[in-house]
């Protein structure tokens, strides 16, 4: 026997080239490895492997490199010991800091022997196996280099990106194929004991296909939480079919809750979600949710949800529908978004959330838009269902089609003129229980010439002209008295018809003149430097505005139908006059940026020049004022960070307050924090001891606090009507994020009237495993 040590020569390792000439061909494609845990009493895993690069050797290490034979698959075994021994023609063994490289395998160990006639490696102390992404680490390893199989004990495997495994025994089967005994499986580093891991007995691996896993038990450090005998846990890189992660509750009025749901890859763009959902108390539903995605252009999302209420014997069915497409021809994008409900009572009573209980309307529409320039194209159809009262009636809107077209402010010609163009094209459909049920066309256009003027630099100018005309394919009918008579019918022109008839089914054509002046200036301003820690100069700006806008009358205004906001005519013959002082500040430190406004002033009133559209009016209508109320409004943002707004509305024909609001905001060290206050008022009394002259008086307060930075978060939002001394809804979140799961808690009061519904959802999320756990739950009370 001899012992080398130092450098060794070419010459004397080529003898060694013999003992690796029955080795098998290398795969030539590394397998993915299945998903993989640190151990739950072993050593933290060792860190993800990288591409080795061969480091240089120290002086006194042996270097060398085998010529595998081209029969054998080729290639070069290559690597470094302290020492290096020969036993007889068969063996070779490696000491001290061994290191192979072999294709795409790297083994370091404490001692490392080759096997000629089994064509096997046996490494032992601190043993660390690579192949690709994949890293194994244990204390022994005996592995067949031609069948590429191989058994590792105390061992601990790492696989990207984040999923470690350990066990007394993993055994690598086949290509990829492992076996685990007394395994632990986690995404968890850094502790000897993870956070959380699937311990078991024993499990069966495929990569890229599933873990076959036996007497697997859950642990929070080292308590058991849940047992599994015999669980199927996808190894896939890869969007899995199977079962989802079952969801608990409890409802007062539903009893506990339980809810499957079934996960089935459909190929590479779709997938579909069956769900199953039961309670103790009788309710049941059943939903389907499908995804696809074909192209990065297209995507959409269907569901369906089936809801059997056992207490009103009742069944109803929601479906909704989302789809967008943004590579439509010509540049052009399509939106789809269809929402229905066979009983929404049913769902709103089902669900008791906050956002159902006060919606008033189910809306779909779908649309396509282009932009081209300053031009613009949408074409819609939509529809909309308004409930009414106590939801025991509904309207109907609709529109198939609605054509608009928009040109931006264009300069006409080398004139100083812009022109701006508003177009539509519609079919109106209107509908309402036992009243009318009508159909009919609409066109409207509304161009306008702007002539903006420059005529000093303090001073600016914006002069506008335009009109709207608008035709209806049917029109109201109205309600006259009879001045001789005294007695009221319903007429469509100069003809009586059946009262409540609402439509006349005549056209109807409405034109009116539009202007408008808008004029800054003159404005003031002045610099003042200063030597201040925070800013180093401040801008103080007087900017007076001064606007005027005319919008003409229609005596048949009482006979447009009434669809949107189209329709609608407010005539005005107003001029409005502010005063802004604006301070502007530069901060002393250039890499906080420029200079921003951190103070500002503004007052404005409102004169209408129509006798007949006062501005103020009293209660009777019999006192009234041209001017309106004096509106002020004062910011201050001293940082970047905190905003502060106050508005008041006083009303001069009353001499009292109309309305006060305060909000703000303030971004702190470790959270923040909103408050939004508004009060309205009865400026003039009602006279009335037993009535307040305050009409409402609401807070709503925000804040997010890092209890923990970067771990623990709590949020919350609270509503109070101080009027009436109610908390009308109260919201908190609390999120605590660990290095390998997270936990969320959330809780919910809402108050309607003499309803009062209480809920919270409790979840947990595994890191690479996902939502583990969901219970939510809830109460009500009143009626």
């Amino acid at each position: 026997m001899a012992i080398l040590r130092g450098r060794i020569f070419h010459a004397a390792l080529v003898a060694q080239v013999v003992l690796f000439a029955g080795m098998a061909e290398a795969q030539a494609q590394q397998p993915a490895a299945p998903a993989a845990s640190a151990p739950e009493t072993t050593p933290a895993p060792v860190p993800a492997p990288t591409q080795p690069v061969p480091a240089a050797p120290a002086p006194d290490r042996i270097t060398f490199e085998l010529k595998v034979p081209q029969e054998r698959g080729g290639g070069t075994i290559s690597g470094s010991a302290g020492e290096l021994e020969s036993f007889g023609e068969s063996q070779v063994s490696a000491s001290g800091a061994v290191e192979i490289h072999f294709r795409d395998v790297v083994v370091h160990a404490e001692r490392l022997t080759l096997d000629r006639d089994t064509m096997t490696v046996q490494a032992e102390g601190e043993v660390v196996f690579d192949q690709g992404p994949q890293r194994i680490s244990g204390q022994r390893l005996e592995f067949d280099l031609e069948q590429r199989t191989g058994t590792f004990w105390q061992a601990t495997a790492f696989v990207h990106p984040d999923y470690y495994f350990s066990g007394d025994i993993i055994a690598k089967t086949g290509p990829n194929d492992f076996a685990v005994d007394n395994g632990v499986f986690t995404s968890c580093t850094g502790d000897k004991t993870p956070d959380w891991s699937f311990v078991m007995s024993s499990a069966e691996v495929e990569v890229e296909g599933y873990a076959r896993v036996k007497n697997a038990r859950l642990h929070v450090k080292k308590l058991p939480v849940f047992y599994w005998p015999y669980m199927i846990w996808p190894a896939k890189t890869e969007r899995t079919s199977g079962l989802l992660v079952p969801n608990v509750g409890y409802s007062q009025r539903r009893g506990e809750y339980l809810g499957l749901a079934w996960y089935q890859v459909l190929g590479p763009s779709y997938d579909n979600t069956v769900y199953v959902d039961g309670y103790t108390e009788g309710f049941y539903g059943v939903g389907d949710e499908f995804r696809y995605r074909p192209s990065e252009s297209i995507r959409g999302l269907a569901r369906a949800y089936y809801f059997h209420n056992e207490e009103l014997d009742d069944d109803a069915l929601r479906f909704d529908w989302a789809h967008v497409d943004d590579a439509l021809p010509f540049g052009m994008r399509g939106v789809v978004d269809i929402e229905h409900y066979s009983d929404f009572e049913v769902f709103r009573d089902f669900e008791r959330s906050e956002s159902q209980n006060t919606r008033r309307f189910i809306y779909s529409n779908a649309f396509v838009s282009g932009n081209w320039g300053a031009h613009s194209l949408n074409i819609l159809a939509d529809r909309r269902e308004t409930f009414l009262g106590d939801n025991e009636e509904t309207t109907i809107q609709s529109q198939l089609p609605e054509i608009a077209y928009q040109l931006r402010e264009r300069k006409i010609g080398a004139s100083p003129f812009y022109l701006s163009i508003g177009a539509t094209a519609n079919y109106l459909q209107s509908k309402r229980d036992g009243s009318y049920d009508t159909g009919y066309g609409r066109f409207d256009l509304q161009p306008e010439v702007k002539l903006p003027l420059r005529p000093a630099p303090w001073l600016s100018v914006a002069v506008a002209a335009g009109g709207r005309a608008t035709w209806w394919g049917d029109s109201f009918s109205t309600y006259e008295v009879d001045p001789e008579t005294g007695v009221g019918q319903q007429r469509c022109d100069d003809q009586a018809v059946a009262s409540g008839q609402l439509y006349c089914g005549e056209t109807l054509t409405r034109v009116y003149p539009t202007a408008n002046v808008e004029m800054v200036g003159p404005s003031f301003s002045r610099i003042f430097e200063t030597a201040g820690k925070s800013f180093s100069k401040f801008k103080h700006v007087i900017e007076p505005r001064w606007s005027y806008g005319f919008l003409g009358a229609f005596d048949d205004q009482n006979r447009v139908a009434q669809f949107d906001e189209i329709d609608l005519l407010n005539p005005s013959n107003i001029a409005e006059v502010a005063l802004i002082n604006r301070l502007l500040a530069r901060p002393a430190d250039a890499t906080m940026g420029g200079a921003f406004e951190i103070a500002s002033f503004e007052l404005a009133q409102a004169y209408s020049f129509d006798d007949e559209q006062p501005l103020q009016r009293s209660r009777d209508g019999q006192t009234s004022d041209q001017a309106s109320a004096i509106f002020a409004k004062v910011r201050f943002n001293p940082s970047r960070a905190f905003s502060l707004q106050a508005q008041a509305a006083y009303n001069t024909l009353f001499t009292g307050l109309d309305s006060t609001s305060l909000s703000g905001t303030a971004r702190l060290p470790r959270g923040s924090l909103g408050l939004t206050w508004f009060t309205r008022y009865a400026a003039e009394s009602y006279n009335d001891p037993g009535r307040s002259d305050t009409l409402s008086d609401q807070v709503r307060f925000n804040f997010g606090v890092d209890i923990l930075p970067k771990r623990l978060r709590l949020d919350g939002q609270v509503n109070y009507d101080v009027e009436n001394g109610d908390i009308q809804q109260q919201r908190y979140f609390l999120n605590y994020l660990s290095q390998c799961w997270s936990v969320q808690l959330e809780g919910r009061e809402y108050t309607r009237g003499l309803l009062v519904d209480r809920d919270y959802r409790l979840s947990l999320t595994l890191k690479n495993v996902g939502s583990f756990l969901d219970i939510s739950g809830g109460a009500s009370s009143g009626s």
